[in-house]
């Protein structure tokens, strides 16, 4: 509503705003009691945390497909490091014999579920000893390469060309050590990590020949490395953030302070909205990681711009002669509407991230959406105390009154307005604008000239609304074309940085034959049958004419290995191989007793990548459906968890941005009473600016993650927020000071363009510090925020006013709302 009569939340807001200006010991108390409560509850409860499984739901199939893989008490399988040999001298017995010292040693610290290595092979191939000559160590080889083509794909493995060879360090689940935990426990130590030091310095302790180059690496190597950058970058940039956003907020809002320091009262209210916020997520156990750590710089411009505006209007009021107490309540009956109407849609936009299918996505979305709301009430409370405990009288009483307005004006008003609703009856468009509407209203000669600029802009946009608006269709139009091409990031690998540990992995993927594993669970009550083998071995081999599969190893191949083959007709005599090969290096299956009913497959494959993953998650399965009919089968494994990750991603995607408009669309009806209001809200800003987005997206080949998948949720919020600021002015101006549509536009656009661009400009450079991050996820995050806020500040002061001038030239919109006050 409009009107300024008496309501019950106007009402309300002014006695909140009455009470927190003369209370101010009792809003401080309260508030400081809150901020201890909040930082003990985030700093014993809020940590960092690391790994892709955090992004994929616990309850899931996948996820837990993946943990009995890699549970210690099941197959204690999942991730794999590889140690790299390179020598020109590889197949000499003291290279072979060094490679065995690093296969004991890593044995050795007991984390690994197994280790194989070329000299497994060797020794296999020799009678369980290392040969004296390189030509008996290449006929060891050949011997067990010739057994069969599992054993064959086995040994090209860890012996890939005549230079290189790796060994295969194997582990599951690992119980890390209070001791690796960093940053005063804020970052817990990792499986990756602590395994990764424990084969360095296996590896330090090994005497390595001058002629052979040991290069430890794989995904848990290059994961811990990348995450280990996380932290330290992140707290950098939003140092630099913060730095960023205090100077914007302090060059914005200079031309309208009488003290600059007072600056400070705004962000530092934001800041302690930040606080209440991290006590909310040790509450409901949300911790950090790489898509939280974007929630900071969410919150805190959310919060600089609710607490802006109502710092200007306290400003505003000040200058129209009211008493502190007096301007406060008054700033927050009105100003404390728009927020709350602001405030609502905004929350509306984030809690639509609840439906993405990416856990952390949904925690960003609760997590921003509660600091929205915390920046609110401390905006009506601490800052209104604020506000008025440092008021030192200091403002010049010139800006005019609402009682100010001349009888000559408001007479001049009401026949243009009685002009215009009998032409709109008509069905006829009211009159042009004269020329003297167009330069009336708030701005003077001594106005500054950023206030200046912005009423230039608006007499642009009152003289020619129609080609604004032709600008707008072209604008949703191209974007809504190119929407679904804008890229997906389709392989883990490029959400990281480019460091000497991602070099060392791509030189593995392009050198092992089979740097990836995927793992098939078979369940059955009968599992070590001859029958459940007999199947499953129709499926290794069905499932090795695959082009992407290498070789298949599990307890069948290693039965088939012992026996020439053949399954073993007797359950005895299976049972007794199965147990005797659990004990082999070369190709280690695990116990049995651990898991009577069941049994993992390995699949030894290329390196591939994006859809070429999913075709063979789905090969597999069809492959597996055909010959283990009887058995429960699953395929799980990092690749598979990586492409849900992707695939999730997409998923959720349409349906975020479909409801948040949806929902935001329906609350705005009811909120405004206008159907008419809130599609033009919607339309003319948040629509406007996420197809803008996804057009400079398109253009600048920025991709779709599941950092910027937030995009479209996080525009709407903001972007309905700039635009309820300007609305609810200009319908301000229109009702209650009797102003033309282009005077009150005018003034809605000039009195909030400081507020509403200081704060989106805090966001936009804020989020841009991202933009920096050696982390492509990061940049294209902080580049794609930027960009919405660039966009949602474009639209809330071009396309929307633009509309709304026509709305009020050719409909009855606003009249409606005269009417009913």
């Amino acid at each position: 509503m409009t009107d300024d009569g008496p309501t019950p939340l106007r009402d309300g807001l002014e006695r909140l705003g009455r009470f927190s200006a003369e209370n101010r010991r009792t809003v401080f108390s309260v508030v400081a009691v809150l901020v201890v409560v909040s930082l003990a509850i985030a700093g014993l409860s809020v940590q960092m945390s690391l790994g892709m499984e955090l992004y994929i739901d616990d309850s899931s199939q996948t996820n837990q497909n993946w943990q009995e893989v890699k549970a210690d008490d099941a197959f204690d399988l999942g991730n794999n490091v590889f140690v790299m040999i390179e020598t020109d001298h590889l197949y000499e017995p003291e290279t072979i014999r060094t490679i065995d010292r690093l296969d004991r040693r890593y044995t050795a610290t007991d984390k690994f579920s197994s280790v194989t290595s070329l000299a497994d092979v060797v020794k296999r191939g020799n009678g369980g000893e290392i040969p004296a000559t390189e030509r008996e160590v290449r006929a060891a080889i050949n011997r067990v390469e010739s057994t069969d083509t599992s054993t064959a794909a086995l040994v090209n493995n860890v012996n890939p060309d005549r230079e290189t060879a790796l060994i295969v360090a194997t582990y599951g689940q690992v119980d890390v050590p209070d001791a690796e935990d960093q940053y005063f426990g804020f970052l817990p130590g990792t499986a990756a990590g602590y395994l990764t030091d424990k084969v360095s310095d296996a590896t330090d302790h090994v005497t390595v020949p001058p002629h052979v180059d040991v290069t430890v690496t794989g995904a848990p190597v290059f994961e811990n490395a990348a995450f280990g950058l996380m932290l330290p970058e992140m707290i950098q940039l939003f140092a630099v953030a913060f730095a960023i956003i205090f100077s914007v907020v302090f060059l914005v809002m200079r031309g309208r302070l009488y003290r600059t320091w007072k600056v400070f009262l705004p962000v530092g209210t934001a800041l302690v909205a930040l606080m209440y916020m991290l006590g909310m997520m040790g509450i409901v156990g949300f911790n950090f990681n790489a898509i939280m750590l974007g929630v900071l710089p969410i919150a805190l411009g959310l919060g600089i711009d609710f607490s802006l505006q109502l710092h200007t209007r306290y400003i505003e009021e000040r200058e129209k002669g009211r008493e502190p107490v007096d301007a406060a309540a008054s700033a927050a009956r009105t100003t404390g509407n728009t927020l709350l109407l602001a405030m609502a849609t905004t929350s509306i936009g984030l809690g639509a991230l609840l439906v993405s299918a990416v856990p952390p996505t949904r925690q960003l979305g609760a997590t921003a959406a509660f600091g929205v709301i915390a920046a609110t009430a401390l905006s009506l409370t601490l800052l209104v105390a604020l506000l008025v405990q440092f008021d030192d009288d200091e403002y010049d009483q010139t800006g005019p009154t609402a009682s100010d307005t001349t009888e000559a004006t408001a007479a001049a008003t009401a026949a243009e307005r009685n002009s215009s609703t009998d032409s709109k009856n008509k069905n006829s468009p009211s009159p042009e604008p004269s020329a003297n509407d167009q330069s009336s209203g708030v701005l003077s000669d001594d106005e500054p000239a950023f206030e200046r600029f912005i009423g230039t802009l608006s007499s642009g946009i009152a003289a020619s609304p129609l080609i604004v608006i032709l600008l707008m269709i072209a604008a949703i139009g191209g974007g809504a074309a190119v929407y679904h091409d804008v890229p997906t990031t389709q392989e883990m690998l490029d959400y990281w940085p480019d460091i000497e540990q991602r070099d060392d992995l791509e030189e593995l993927e392009s050198t092992a034959q089979s740097p990836n594993v995927i793992y098939l669970l078979v369940e059955s009550k009968d599992a070590y049958s001859p029958t459940t083998f007999r199947r499953a071995s129709a499926f290794e081999t069905a499932i090795e004419d695959h082009d992407d599969v290498n070789a298949a190893m599990s307890s069948v191949t290693a039965v088939e290995m012992a026996t020439g083959g053949d399954i073993p007709e007797r359950r005895t005599r299976l049972i007794d191989t199965v147990d005797r090969q659990a004990a082999s290096d070369l190709m280690p299956v695990g116990s049995r007793e651990d898991t009577p009913d069941r049994f993992v497959i390995q699949l030894f494959v290329d390196d591939i990548e994006g859809e070429e993953v999913r075709h063979l998650i789905d090969d597999t399965e069809a492959t597996a459906d055909r010959h283990l009919v009887t058995e429960r089968t699953a395929v799980t494994g990092k690749p598979v968890v990586n492409r849900n990750v992707i695939e999730n991603v997409t998923s959720g995607r349409d349906p975020m941005t479909v409801l948040s408009f949806g929902l935001a669309t329906v609350f705005l009806a009811l909120a405004l009473r206008s159907v008419r209001e809130s599609v033009l809200l919607v339309v003319s800003v948040a629509i406007s600016a996420v197809m803008l987005i996804s057009i400079a997206m398109y253009l600048l080949g920025i991709p779709w993650n599941p950092l910027t998948v937030a995009t479209g949720s996080i525009a709407l919020g903001a972007g309905i927020t700039y635009g309820i600021h300007v609305h609810e002015r200009f319908k301000e101006e229109l009702f209650e000071r009797g102003s033309t549509p282009v005077v009150a536009m005018r003034e809605a656009m000039v009195r909030k363009s400081r507020p509403v661009i200081g704060s989106g400009a805090t966001t936009l450079f804020g989020f841009g510090a991202l933009g920096i991050s050696q982390f492509p996820v990061l940049a294209n995050f902080g580049i794609a925020v930027a960009l919405a806020m660039t966009f949602a500040l474009v639209t809330a002061f071009v396309f929307l006013p633009a509309s709304a001038l026509l709305l009020a030239r050719w409909t009855n919109t606003y009249d409606i709302v005269v009417d009913s006050t």
